[in-house]
């Protein structure tokens, strides 16, 4: 973690315990962050807000008045990054759409915070401040949502080798060889997709750019995934492609 830099965190969390148990944790391992409050509801969090904006605010879901994202709603920008702790995942999609920087499971452990914190970390010093105005115009959330009958896979992106379409069904192939089918079309997951480093060579396919490992010429072409798949390149989407990798 950056120690020339010390930075401010507002703790919003309505269980004394929870709330003492982070602020102790982030005492003890992460002394540059420096906790300037702890707020038990959206009422005192506002007050704290007007009074000192944080660089990062850890903000509990259930509230006494209201939802943890009630606070960030009626706010017109947002200067700060979010960290959701919850002790109900079923939060994870709120907390996609409102750009939150990572999601804590309570009760929260040491080794989770550290990747929450490091990610908040690298996120200043690349310097990107982007607010938070939606999960569509601030996409760096790690994870995307695959529905499944149960509820939700979260996957992270750089473990999708490429995505197919299927009909009105899309399947996933991932780094460790594994392959998740989900029961939408693929076009419900291009926006968050290109939103990284993915790019689509195809009506059927969709390929991360990191994970290819060869292109063969041709009419369209194809490429070689790192996972050895052979996806096509159509030729309508050859030159995009080509720009893509740098040939064009």
């Amino acid at each position: 973690m950056d120690n020339h830099h010390e930075f401010y965190a507002l703790i919003v969390e309505d269980d004394a315990l929870n709330a003492s148990s982070l602020n102790y944790l982030l005492e003890d391992h992460f002394p540059n962050i420096k906790v300037t409050g702890i707020a038990a509801s959206i009422h005192e969090a506002r007050a704290l807000l007007s009074y000192r904006s944080p660089d990062l605010l850890f903000l509990d879901m259930e509230l006494p008045d209201g939802k943890g994202f009630d606070l960030l709603t009626e706010m017109p920008e947002v200067h700060f990054e979010v960290i959701v702790t919850t002790a109900h995942s079923n939060y994870m999609l709120d907390a996609i759409r409102h750009s939150a920087l990572d999601f804590l499971v309570k009760p929260i452990g040491l080794a989770d915070l550290g990747n929450a914190l490091g990610r908040f970390i690298r996120k200043h010093e690349s310097g990107k401040h982007a607010g938070h105005e939606g999960a569509h115009q601030n996409p760096h959330f790690r994870k995307l949502p695959l529905p499944t009958l149960e509820g939700y896979v979260f996957v992270d992106f750089d473990e999708i080798v490429h995505a197919e379409a299927d009909r009105s069904y899309s399947v996933f192939s991932l780094i460790n060889q594994k392959k998740i089918m989900v029961s939408k079309p693929l076009g419900d997951f291009k926006e968050r997709l290109f939103n990284r480093n993915f790019i689509q060579v195809h009506n059927s396919h969709i390929i991360n750019l990191s994970q290819v490992s060869e292109y063969v010429r041709g009419e369209g072409g194809y490429v070689v995934m790192t996972n050895q798949a052979i996806i096509p390149v159509s030729r309508s989407r050859k030159e995009d492609f080509l720009k893509a990798i740098g040939s064009l």
